[in-house]
Order: structure tokens, then C-alpha cells, then sequence
């Protein structure tokens, strides 16, 4: 029976994973940023000019060791390597690709072979070269994040709550690949060196839950943990606490609790890597959200901007007055709907100002229903008063940085207060600020040096 985490909240969850998955046909021209990763970001193996195949290697940087390779979408002519729109703001290097419609296979990759399915170090070569990584979200490299864990990681979790509203490619993922999934996880399992993986998965998708029992998971080394439905479930540290009863401490990692989590598109992804040679260049992602003509769930490509992804589904039924990559409590807000969808985009949703929920006095109640709801046990309602005061030694006080920026806080509010965007703020605040005082103390340094 799984632990239970604290606080949490229980959202509208409108979620439709009972309609099909949609291919969205590539555009004529993708555009594929160098940075679809935490780390550093890949440089262009290719020129202008060149021909590349569908999952050619066309980015790498193999002198960093926190990064992943990036393959192209589709096949085609170079057409340029300039800086593009990127989701997660400004412009960054990309590289762009005339489509050629073919779709013509790179085969660099061969599956493996039998025995190196049971090799640690094969399976972690390939996911690595492969150019997986973590997408919930995090797009955390999983061949690093799995061998930074040997030798202190003895649990391996798979996170299949997908707890976000809207979002359904995990879902869609467990129903319509359940083997393949099963076995992806075996092999993140054998790359971990374990003997047992857990995944947790919420028990609204039940249908799943049946379906992936009924494949004997065990035979995989796999224990399928149903699990309660809350908001964030599908958090890293609240998956651990769920799985295990193990919390993870502020500013700790999950390998630090003897635990690794990888999500259930990752594990997927795994599996295409290691049997079919599959470099990771698409996914499963939900377009929804009222101001959206044709929600789907879809399957798509890196590299298709969103401006073409929205007009596939219809276009837009209003003006929009936001758009989100990923999910309505943790998703980002792009900037620039020319960006174009990454590896860890899970959802592109498309609000309209009637579900517009700001208002233009937030007012503090002192009402606390905000420290009822933070997973972390923080004090939402102090953190944001010192942030307020710009008071940096009262938001460290009270652990402003051990946010892990869930929404709940803001979600529960009555004043709608913008709790979740002021906490963010707030830790880039701190971030620059420990920079410059970093940067003041060495070149204070090198003055003394001088005397």
C-alpha cells in the first residue's frame, strides 16, 4: 500500500485520454534547437547545405558530461543554423531543416543485440547516444542521471501518476505500448543494477493499471503500485515518499534516499533506443484548453513550431490569453508562439481570458489554506511577504529556495495571490544576487592580490 505525502490539492483534472492519439505530419521546415536538455548545450555537426536522415546525429558535445545528443525529426537539406525562438525564451542556436516529406530512415543505431540487452553499460552507451531524457518535463540526460546513481541508488521508481490537468501522454503511453513500456523499464532496471523497479500509477487510470498487471510486470522485475489521486503525486519527491515512505531533504537529491525516478515517456523511450535503434525525436503530447478549435493528443516531432502544431488542430476559437507548454499548474508560459515543441514538452494548452483567474487587488486573507497544501511544508504565506519587503535574508529564512514551484499554494489561495510566480522570481533574485556577491568577493580578491 503507498505512503501518503502532505498537503496537495485536488484540481479539475480535465483530462480525455479516451480520444485517440493524432500523427501531426511535420512542416515543411522544422527547426531544431541545440538546447532540448538541462546542461550544456549541443554544438551542430552539420553545415548549410548538407542532406541529413530522419534521426541523424546533427548536435552533440561530448567534452560535457551533462549533455545529449539531438537527432533530426525528419530528412532533408540544412537550410540554416541561426539562432531561433526557443520555449524557454530568448533565441537560441537551432538548426533548420527543409522537410523533404520522405521521412527517409538514418540506420547509425541498430538495436541492440540480445546480449547487450542484459549489459548495464550497452544500455547506458545507447541511452546516452540515443539522446534520452527525462520527459516529464525535466529534460534531465538519463544515461548521466542513471550512472550518477550507481552504487547509492537501491530503488528505482517509475512515475506514472501524471498528475497534471489535461495532460494524457503517459496514459496513452501505458495503453498502447504496455510491452514495449515493460520493457524499457526492464532495462532502466538492469542499467540501475536492480533487481525491482516500482511504478506508480494513480488510480484514475485504472484501465492502465489492469492492462499492464495482466502482462505479468513481474516477469519485466517490475511491481505495479497503485496509488492514491492528489495533486502532485506525480512530483519527484512525492513519488519517492509514496513509493518508499523516504523524503528527501531540502536542497538533497533523490539519489541521496537511495532512489531514481524516470518517467513513463522516458521509459518508453528507452525501449526505442535499445530494440528498434530509435533516437529520441518525438513523443506524445495533449493540445487542449478551450481556446484551441480541435483538442487531440498527438504524436509529434521536435522542431514543429507551435504556431503550426495549434493550426493542425483547428487554430485558435478566440484570441488567446495564454499558452502554456506543458501542464496549467507547472507549465511555462511561452512568450513566442513561433517556438517550437522539445523533448520534454508533455502539453501545449491554449486558455481564453474567461478562465483568466487574476485579479487586479490580490489580497492575503491570512486564511493559511496555503500551508495546508504545500507538499514541502513551507510557509507560503511568510515566503511571500519578505518577497514583497525584497527582503532576501527573510525569504531564505523561511526555505524560499526548497520550493519545488507545484502550484498548490496559488491554486488553494481565496485572494489569488501569485504565490507560485513570486517564488520563482524570487529564487532567480537570489540566484543573481549570490552571483554578483560572488563576483564582488573575487575581484576584491585579485585587488588585494595586486597590492
Amino acid at each position: 500500500m503507498p505512503f501518503k505525502f502532505k498537503g496537495g490539492v485536488h484540481p479539475k483534472y480535465m483530462k480525455a485520454p479516451h480520444i485517440p492519439v493524432t500523427v501531426i505530419t511535420p512542416p515543411k521546415e522544422v527547426v531544431v534547437p541545440m538546447q532540448t536538455h538541462i546542461g550544456a548545450p549541443c554544438q551542430p555537426l552539420v553545415a548549410v547545405g548538407d542532406q541529413v536522415k530522419m534521426g541523424q546525429k546533427i548536435g552533440d558535445n561530448p567534452t560535457a558530461p551533462l549533455c545529449a545528443p539531438i537527432h533530426s525529426p525528419v530528412s532533408g537539406t540544412v537550410k540554416a543554423i541561426e539562432p531561433r525562438p526557443h520555449p524557454l525564451g530568448d533565441n537560441l542556436m537551432a538548426v533548420v531543416i527543409e522537410n523533404d516529406g520522405l521521412d527517409t530512415p538514418c540506420t547509425d543505431l541498430a538495436p541492440l543485440t540480445e546480449k547487450e540487452l542484459q549489459d548495464p553499460e550497452a544500455i547506458l552507451a545507447r541511452v546516452k547516444e540515443a539522446g534520452v531524457v527525462g520527459m516529464g518535463g525535466a529534460m534531465f540526460p538519463t544515461a548521466f542521471k542513471i550512472r550518477s546513481g550507481l552504487g547509492k541508488v537501491d530503488t528505482l521508481i517509475i512515475n506514472g501518476a501524471e498528475c497534471e490537468p489535461y495532460l494524457n501522454g503517459d496514459h496513452l503511453t501505458m495503453l498502447n505500448h504496455p510491452d514495449e513500456l515493460l520493457k524499457g523499464i526492464q532495462l532502466a532496471r538492469i542499467a540501475c543494477g536492480l533487481d525491482k523497479a516500482y511504478y506508480g500509477i494513480e488510480k484514475n487510470k485504472q484501465d492502465a493499471i489492469d492492462l499492464l498487471n495482466s502482462k505479468n510486470p513481474s516477469q519485466y522485475g517490475v511491481e505495479i503500485v497503485p496509488e492514491d489521486v492528489k495533486y502532485p503525486q506525480g512530483g519527484e519527491k512525492s513519488q519517492i515518499k509514496a513509493i518508499t515512505n523516504r523524503e528527501v531533504k531540502p536542497g538533497g537529491l533523490p539519489s541521496g534516499v537511495g532512489c531514481c525516478v524516470i518517467s513513463t515517456q522516458t521509459a518508453y523511450a528507452i525501449y526505442r533506443a535499445c530494440y528498434d535503434g530509435v533516437p529520441s525525436y518525438e513523443r506524445i503530447m495533449t493540445i487542449a484548453g478551450s481556446g484551441v478549435a480541435a483538442p487531440v493528443n498527438a504524436q509529434v516531432r521536435i522542431g514543429m513550431p507551435f504556431r503550426y502544431i495549434i493550426e493542425q488542430c483547428g487554430g485558435f476559437t478566440k484570441p488567446p490569453k495564454k499558452l502554456v507548454m506543458g501542464g496549467p499548474m507547472m507549465g511555462l508560459i511561452i512568450s513566442n508562439i513561433d517556438a517550437v515543441n522539445i523533448k520534454g514538452t508533455a502539453g501545449l494548452l491554449v486558455f481564453t481570458e474567461e478562465e483568466n483567474a487574476e485579479v487586479e487587488t490580490p489580497t492575503c486573507i491570512h486564511c493559511g489554506h496555503c500551508l495546508e497544501v504545500c507538499p514541502m511544508r513551507l510557509e507560503p504565506v511568510y515566503m511571500y511577504k519578505f518577497f514583497m519587503k525584497n527582503d532576501f535574508e527573510g525569504m531564505q529564512k523561511y526555505h524560499i529556495t526548497d520550493c519545488i514551484e507545484c502550484g498548490c499554494c496559488s491554486y488553494n489561495c481565496p485572494g489569488k495571490l501569485p504565490l507560485t510566480h513570486s517564488f520563482k522570481t524570487a529564487k532567480i533574485l537570489i540566484a543573481n544576487r549570490k552571483a554578483e556577491e560572488k563576483a564582488r568577493a573575487e575581484a576584491l580578491a585579485k585587488e588585494a592580490e595586486k597590492k
